[in-house]
């Protein structure tokens, strides 16, 4: 999975590929307006400067589900430097979940969710008190990147595995006007399992 991040105002006008974010950069191979960033002999990472110059990118973050001809457009980039091409992005690794069971832990700080994701059910974290069972939320698969560069991971606790987050207003950048670390409650329908940023 690749996630791509823009923004003029912070970064400059530069595009991130990100592949992996969990890794230290050790060295970096430049080519003309392209930056290749490895992590040892891991490529992790890729940005290619001055892109308003070949498309113009309105989005300011990261860019979910990029459509077919702006990837047509990278890929033509990384084509003409000898790197592979990126692959059309399907899903996003944000999907709607139903909280089956909130589950009361001596061992733990927190509650622990039991969360039916459609394909299988899970166990999160349930941090947030105002998340009632049978609540319809979404849920960061394990290996998800969020839109502030972190990455989802399997914890363990006690020998349970803790597969997913449960995401708040901030992880899935919108605005909330009770605040950005608020649960993101799904009230409109939605399947369980539907992947939250699909494209109609």
């Amino acid at each position: 999975m690749y996630r791509l991040f823009y923004n003029y105002h912070t970064l400059g006008d530069v595009l991130m590929i990100v592949f992996n974010n969990q890794k230290r950069a050790t060295h970096f191979d430049k080519r003309n307006d392209v930056t290749l960033i490895y992590s040892d002999f891991e490529l992790i990472g890729i940005n290619l400067f001055n892109i308003s110059k070949i498309v113009r990118i309105k989005a300011q973050g990261m860019i979910m589900s990029p459509a077919k001809e702006f990837l047509e457009v990278i890929n033509h980039i990384l084509k003409n430097e000898g790197l592979e091409a990126l692959s059309e992005q399907s899903e996003s690794g944000f999907v709607a979940g139903q909280i089956l069971e909130l589950i009361e832990s001596e061992d733990h700080p927190f509650k622990i969710a039991k969360v039916d994701i459609g394909s299988r059910v899970i166990y999160t974290k349930a941090e947030n008190e105002e998340i009632a069972p049978y609540s319809m939320v979404v849920i960061a698969l394990a290996d998800t990147l969020l839109f502030n560069g972190e990455t989802v991971a399997v914890e363990t606790h006690d020998g349970m595995y803790f597969e997913g987050r449960i995401c708040t207003y901030k992880d899935l950048n919108l605005e909330s006007p009770e605040g950005d670390e608020k649960t993101y409650i799904i009230e409109e329908f939605m399947e369980i399992g539907q992947d939250f940023f699909a494209k109609e």
